[in-house]
């Protein structure tokens, strides 16, 4: 199981809780930075965490106006960075080669795959020659979790499944509770959550079912255990004999 954490413009207060969470269960966790921040450098400086980039490319974006001013502006803002996954999992296979061939990121984590088993990572070229991109799914994502409906539970029987276990939270459903997407909604639009200040929100109950709890669960089942970040899950299937066994299957 591997934690993952989509900052999606987040305010401060609200990361530096989450973030404290984690390294209290003392957790390794990659982050996925929509902007520059006193919280997001405290990521940066935290041992325990890899934070990679969460490039917008929507329409309206404020990091730019095309893909690759999006791309330029997360890579001056966070230069080290080599895993990325797009804000709303936005992906072709033309930005993919940009962010593989121009732009010099490692490792993509774009792919959902709900609850899916036998997960494992995989690699890609999109250009004769290109750089390889590795390309991780993840199998558990909050926001989509709570709109399919599926019930919150301490020992859901997909985590059993085999295969690689890639989370993805946002610090927002987490620090709320979500249980659904509506209370969530109804706060967004009456305040950009950026301007979310704390005094404005009641703390939610965590010994109640929802994303926050949910979060909480899994630390308690990685508490001393070994964990990893994105790309040292890289460096293990580098180095296992996964590689062969794909390359053997193509």
């Amino acid at each position: 199981m591997v934690l993952t954490f989509d900052i999606d413009w987040a305010p401060d207060w609200m990361i530096d809780d989450i973030a404290e969470r984690v390294i209290e269960a003392n957790v390794r966790a990659t982050w996925f930075a929509t902007h520059q921040s006193a919280a997001v450098t405290r990521l940066l400086d935290n041992p325990l965490f890899e934070v990679g980039v969460h490039p917008n490319f929507l329409a309206g974006s404020t990091q730019g106006t095309t893909p690759d001013q999006v791309l330029q502006t997360v890579r001056e803002w966070f230069g080290a960075a080599t895993v990325v996954r797009t804000h709303s999992l936005h992906q072709s296979e033309r930005l993919l080669q940009l962010m593989a061939d121009t732009y010099g990121f490692k490792v993509d984590c774009s792919i959902y795959l709900p609850l899916a088993r036998d997960v494992r990572p995989h690699k890609l070229r999109y250009s004769p020659g290109g750089a390889e991109l590795v390309r991780i799914p993840h199998v558990f994502q909050d926001n989509m979790f709570m709109i399919a409906g599926h019930k919150w539970l301490a020992e859901p029987g997909w985590l059993r499944l085999p295969g690689l276990k890639v989370l993805n939270f946002h610090p927002v459903h987490a620090w709320l509770n979500s249980d659904g997407v509506a209370a969530y909604e109804a706060l967004k639009s009456s305040r950009p959550l950026p301007q979310w200040r704390r005094s404005d929100l009641s703390p939610a109950d965590r010994t109640q079912p929802g994303t926050g709890w949910f979060l909480d669960q899994c630390l308690a089942r990685l508490r001393g255990a070994q964990s990893f970040t994105i790309s040292e899950v890289v460096a293990r299937w580098d180095q296992s004999s996964g590689e062969a066994e794909i390359e053997g299957a193509s």
